[in-house]
């Protein structure tokens, strides 16, 4: 493996600049966890003239009780200059020719929390606005978190088009403003963005389900409790913690908060593993993600009511056979307690 590529530009809390928000009319398009920890936060760092457009269900309830200006989509287009775009990706290329591109304005500022639509020509952009990508890389509910306890986030950052001349300034000011320069944002394109994205989820996520469904398979023909199996492969919480420990330490270095029992036993077996199939499965996926197949074969589904997709979801619901094992492990821990507190 060679390092040919330059490291990504970063930028920390001394790089952006809330001032540059200051005359600014925000507007979030969807309220749910990314829409909501965003705008919570932005208004937090003191910025003002933030508006919601948001369906009418527990979105817009939410949106209410946290004290935002509602209204429709095509009304918070018209009054707004930055636009955030956090409605799901599948529903963008029919909302925004609709209810968003005739209203919107020259210079006029829309970000993205995805490339997905940028690099699938799920939009049709015009050539007079600013386009930036605002990627964080945490799920909404502990974006927020984080946030309240003074701490930050990684995310990626982008300008695909800067109309006014101005576009960066104002991104790292929003960005500074949803908190992520607290950690740090690297540069990195809207296309690499979504071709990473999608990758670890077809590529790494598959792969990890298939093994943790094998482990439980192998187990058990090999006399395992299959309790145990589950709560070693992730219910403990232990899986989580490692991954913590290579957030903190390094891929490598946390290794050596294990056993060497363990550090030998996993360092021989990787050496060994046959990886062929694995490699095949990679670069399966990467090329169907980089020609633009996937993208067709998803909207393609979705044109047909989901049908497959739906199918896939019972199917999976039917078969799935981690959930009576977790339901009896907590159960039996349940029971455990009860006896506890009774005695």
């Amino acid at each position: 493996m060679t390092a040919d590529a330059p490291p990504l530009r970063a930028f920390g809390e001394g790089d952006g600049d809330l001032r540059h928000l200051a005359d600014r009319k925000i507007a979030f398009i969807g309220y749910g966890n990314q829409g909501r920890a965003q705008a919570l936060n932005l208004r937090d760092s003191g910025v003002t003239g933030i508006r919601v457009a948001t369906l009418k269900d527990g979105t817009w309830e939410r949106a209410e009780a946290d004290g935002f200006p509602l209204g429709p989509v095509d009304e918070a287009v018209q009054e707004a200059d930055v636009l955030f775009l956090l409605i799901p990706d599948e529903d963008l290329p029919a909302v925004f020719p609709a209810e968003i591109a005739p209203h919107l304005k020259p210079n006029d500022v829309l970000v993205f929390a995805s490339g997905y639509n940028l690099v699938y020509d799920g939009v049709t952009l015009p050539p007079d606005i600013d386009v930036m990508l605002l990627a964080p890389r945490m799920i909404g509910e502990k974006l927020r978190q984080l946030y309240e306890r003074g701490e930050g986030f990684y995310s990626y950052v982008a300008v695909e088009q800067d109309a006014s001349g101005q576009a960066w300034p104002l991104l790292l000011a929003l960005a500074k403003g949803i908190g992520t320069l607290r950690l740090g944002a690297f540069e990195l394109s809207a296309k690499d963005e979504t071709y990473i994205d999608l990758f670890y989820e077809q590529g790494f996520g598959a792969i990890i389900g298939s093994a943790i469904l094998l482990m439980l398979e192998v187990g058990k023909e090999a006399g395992l409790p299959l309790e145990a199996l589950v709560l070693d492969g992730y219910l403990s919480g232990e899986m989580a913690e490692t991954f913590e420990a290579m957030a903190e330490y390094g891929f490598f270095e946390q290794s050596k908060l294990h056993s060497r029992t363990s550090q030998y036993g996993g360092m021989t077996r990787t050496i060994a593993f046959d990886k062929d199939a694995m490699r095949q499965h990679l670069q399966k996926a990467i090329e169907g993600i980089k020609d633009g197949s996937f993208a067709r074969e998803w909207a393609a589904e979705r044109e047909t009511g989901a049908e497959n997709f739906e199918r896939l979801r019972a199917l999976g619901r039917k078969h799935n056979p981690f959930t009576p094992i977790e339901e009896r492990l907590r159960a039996s821990l349940r029971e455990a307690q009860s006896r506890s507190s009774s005695e």
